[in-house]
């Protein structure tokens, strides 16, 4: 685990799991149109889509550095975030020690870390503010 110094208590470490690659992930109707819609009218690039043939579940789209995500509302967002439109995802290197540190840190834990077909090791949490964060790492 790497350790950062919290400059609000000079002299005092903290243990911080280093989060990249944070993005939004919007829970739409169809992905498929509202992909098309973000490269045609808005200039994103499309950088992944799962399943890579046919109608995707989700696509993640880039537009310079940055990047969003488009996802079905049925499966994940369903079961985890039922009722709204929006999660943050982070990547890790470790999901298992950020997760700790979360939950030690306040934030309710709402699926623990699992791997997944996909490649990737997801924990679920939300925030004292109630926002969904999905915190993964590659496998």
């Amino acid at each position: 685990m790497k350790r950062k110094r919290d400059d609000s208590s000079p002299g005092v470490p903290r243990a911080v799991t280093a989060f990249r690659e944070a993005f939004s992930i919007l829970y739409v109707g169809d992905v498929a149109a509202a992909a098309k819609r973000y490269v045609s009218t808005l200039g994103f690039a499309e950088a992944y889509r799962s399943p890579p043939e046919g109608d995707p579940e989700f696509v993640f789209l880039r537009l310079e550095s940055h990047g969003i995500a488009l996802s079905s509302r049925g499966g994940y967002p369903e079961r985890f975030n039922p009722g709204r439109d929006f999660e943050l995802c982070v990547y890790t290197d470790d999901v298992d020690t950020a997760a700790a540190e979360l939950a030690a840190s306040g934030f309710e834990q709402v699926r623990p870390p699992a791997d997944e077909p996909w490649g990737e090791r997801v924990a679920y949490f939300r925030d004292p503010d109630g926002h969904l964060w999905h915190v993964t790492a590659r496998l």
